[in-house]
């Protein structure tokens, strides 16, 4: 009889173990430190997570400060953007942001949480980007957080520029440092994407709705390839010889000048994305037609070597493309402009009340400019008459773009796939 295996793996991690690790990748007493960590990268930490808190803080001294990207639990961001304006029973449902009880961002790991609660612990008023710090610069960072474009101008993160701060990363991908959003903010550009979003907050003693503005978090810049724009901007930065790389524990993990690092990120942004043209033609959604096959055809190999990674023969793709719009539980709409189809959806009725989307691309010079969301609307319509109730969709796990734009479309998820190497 086999036996079980003990979760122990990548091995025992102290307190004293990650302070003395943090110090020699560069973190000195007095400084003023942004943290992103992937706990379980770390190891199995002896006394609990929280430890690796206290151990940061002890190599920081008093003088020093430790701030997280925080968020609200309870936001409704998902759920109120774009919309012009609320039902009353959403906004008296609803409960106001409270920046000494609202819970951090589950999806973001354990420590924003456990900072949060943590005694001395200030945290900035925006209801949707808060943050949290504490230590020395604690209520500085934290203090008159702007609602409007929370990530730019007087936000935490232009103030961890300010102070000399530095971002440390713990195991935690490159993709998630917060602070490039600033730098998105500070980019001379075109078409950097706007969203509007409304959040409760407490005003004079009451409950207030306000509408909030800001660039999008969620990718304001237009496309720029298969790799995440952020971990594209720092592998280039470490790539310069910038910042510092080293083991805590059993994570590989970085610190960066949060000042340098901005600067960097700006001129990279403005270097690639200052001479994009805005789109200026009109984007129309329609039903495919057969005349469509040719153009369909292209988008669908196109759709394979970004998805996939391969690219398919130009048979299988017809054979595909014909049985697309042959099948008559089948419907494809397409988005042109100036004449050319630049975007389309695959939508099918497996069931006689449920309606699944198989199929989405977008060219990437095209992307988020709502094509996705006239071709949902097409696609639900049409589906919707067909009897169905629902209409279901799969999306790669790490295809965190994908998800956030199902998501905002009224999108939920009900099932979780689950997998692992033998």
């Amino acid at each position: 009889m086999g036996r079980c295996s003990q979760r122990r793996a990548p091995g025992l991690v102290t307190r004293e173990q990650i302070a003395v690790d943090v110090r020699q990748l560069g973190v000195a007493a007095g400084d003023t430190v942004m943290l992103h960590a992937a706990v379980g990268a770390v190891g199995w930490i002896v006394g609990g997570p929280d430890r690796i808190l206290e151990a940061i803080l002890a190599a920081l001294g008093e003088a020093g400060t430790l701030m997280m990207y925080a968020g609200w639990d309870g936001s409704p961001y998902d759920v109120t953007l774009g919309a012009p304006e609320l039902p009353e029973p959403l906004k008296a449902a609803w409960p106001p942001y409270d920046p000494r009880t609202a819970r951090a961002v589950r999806e973001w790991g354990v420590l924003p949480e456990y900072l949060r609660a943590w005694a001395g612990t200030r945290r900035s008023e925006h209801p949707d980007s808060s943050f949290v710090a504490i230590g020395c610069r604690a209520e500085e960072l934290t203090a008159d957080h702007p609602l409007q474009y929370g990530m730019g101008t007087g936000s935490p993160l232009a103030k961890l520029c300010e102070a000399g701060g530095k971002v440390l990363l713990l195991g935690a991908p490159l993709a998630n440092v917060t602070l490039l959003h600033y730098a998105e903010h500070l980019a001379d550009v075109p078409e950097k994407e706007i969203v509007r979003y409304w959040a409760p907050i407490v005003r004079d003693d009451e409950k207030a709705w306000v509408q909030i503005e800001e660039f999008c978090t969620e990718g304001c810049l237009p496309w720029f390839g298969p790799i995440d724009l952020f971990e594209a901007i720092l592998r280039d930065y470490v790539q310069a010889g910038h910042g510092a790389v080293g083991h805590v524990g059993a994570a590989q993990s970085h610190l960066f000048d949060a000042a340098d690092l901005v600067a960097f990120a700006v001129e990279w942004i403005e270097d690639r994305f200052a001479d994009v043209e805005p789109h200026g033609e009109e984007v129309l959604t329609r039903p495919a037609d057969p005349a469509d096959h040719r153009e369909l055809v292209a988008l669908l190999g196109a759709y394979e070597e970004e998805a996939r990674g391969v690219s398919a023969t130009a048979a299988r793709l017809s054979t595909r493309v014909d049985e697309f719009l042959e099948n008559g539980d089948r419907s494809v709409f397409v988005a042109t402009a100036e004449d050319r189809i630049v975007g389309m959806l695959v939508a099918s009725r497996p069931s006689t009340d449920r309606g699944e989307i198989n199929l989405v691309f977008v060219e990437p010079e095209y992307r988020r400019r709502g094509i996705l969301r006239e071709l949902e609307a097409d696609a639900s319509e049409v589906l919707r008459g067909a009897g169905c109730r629902i209409v279901e969709l799969r999306v790669d796990a790490e295809n965190d773009a994908a998800r956030l734009a199902w998501l905002s479309l009224g999108y939920a998820p009900t099932m979780e796939f689950m997998e692992r190497p033998l």
